[in-house]
């Protein structure tokens, strides 16, 4: 699937339209398919690791995650810096903390 304003998809990519994005994905998957949580495995690349973490971090039995070149947050990643700003984008530093199933880290 492409995110909102991404690809080939509509819509104007945000920060809130690609995590309301992947929920649409995982709700389809649960009530077309039925896949269900520990049968599923995340996997986000680059900016696409913010929503990805965002799902993760609300789904307390998921199979496992695989973040390729994730990034710590937004402005971590423009400016250098090694705080979170509270205007920040995709602040993965912190969510990671919430995932509770096994995380495969490629860079």
């Amino acid at each position: 699937y492409d995110y909102s304003g991404y690809g080939a998809s509509t819509g104007k990519p945000s920060e809130s339209n690609t995590y309301a994005d992947i929920e649409a994905v995982y709700q389809c998957l649960q009530t077309e398919y039925g896949v269900s949580q520990e049968d599923l495995i995340l996997y986000g690349q680059s900016v696409g690791s913010g929503p990805t973490l965002h799902l993760a971090s609300k789904l307390p039995r998921l199979r496992g995650v695989v973040l390729h070149s994730g990034i710590l947050s937004g402005l971590r990643v423009l400016c250098h810096v090694k705080f979170t700003f509270c205007c920040d984008i995709y602040k993965n530093i912190n969510k990671i903390k919430k995932v509770k199933c096994p995380v495969l880290v490629i860079h």
